[in-house]
């Protein structure tokens, strides 16, 4: 009997010594080059300023590159035209470390306006948001503005605004980076759950010991270049 030998996931980003330079003098990545499996978890860490901000902007097509290539989730990042970035977008999630929910919104009304924005139905988008909220254990604040909320329930309705889509990529920007050691603890929980239902996900974070404890993939950055790629599953 043969063993089948198993295939590498595809590759869901692939940096290829991307630079970013805003200005003549102002270097904010040089020479970056990595690649993150679908299905991935992993962090970018390193001190402010170090370019982790910059990598999930350009994932997301907020900036552009000013050296090197990078695909994402099959695009080309330097061929998107501006047309095309809106509907590129639509296949990431992103969170935020300041929430960026809308306060005349209601929770309900938060999450589910990804989907409203792609043309589905209220029906259809009202629904499958509930079931976000729940997931990210908030039933019950569907009727509640964002200033209603602690700040860690903000950030739950964030996750669950980026999640309600299903998107296969999930970015996030210093996530806990507001909350205390419990809290930040839990929402980690949450995406260690959304990547066992097959999400990409990036985070963003310069807190060591939350990364250190959930033992995933790390990208340290300096100075905005590449210093390390630190797999915990290496040393087994």
């Amino acid at each position: 009997m043969t063993t089948e030998i198993p295939r590498p996931s595809p590759a869901m980003i692939d940096f290829s010594r991307v630079s970013k330079r805003y200005g003549a003098h102002n270097r904010a990545l040089h020479d970056v080059s990595f690649t993150v499996n679908a299905g991935e978890m992993l962090f970018l860490t390193g001190h402010s300023g170090a370019g982790k901000t910059t990598i999930l902007k350009l994932i997301m097509g907020m900036e552009n590159l000013s050296y090197g290539q990078a695909r994402v989730n099959g695009h080309d990042l330097r061929a998107l035209n501006p047309r095309q970035r809106p509907r590129y977008r639509q296949g990431i999630g992103m969170i935020f470390q300041d929430h960026r929910l809308l306060n005349d919104r209601n929770v309900l009304a938060n999450i589910a306006l990804p989907l409203q924005i792609r043309g589905f139905d209220d029906t259809f988008s009202l629904r499958r948001a509930r079931a976000a909220l729940t997931q990210v254990g908030l039933q019950g604040k569907e009727d509640f503005y964002p200033q209603e909320l602690s700040s860690g329930q903000q950030q739950r309705v964030g996750i669950a605004r980026a999640m309600v889509a299903r998107p296969p990529l999930i970015l996030a920007d210093e996530p806990t980076g507001n909350l205390d050691p419990d809290l930040s603890l839990e929402l980690m929980e949450l995406f260690l759950e959304l990547n066992k239902h097959g999400s990409t996900i990036v985070i963003a974070s310069h807190d060591l010991f939350l990364i250190k404890r959930l033992k995933k993939r790390v990208l340290v950055l300096q100075d905005g270049e590449l210093i390390d790629d630190f797999r915990p599953d290496s040393l087994a």
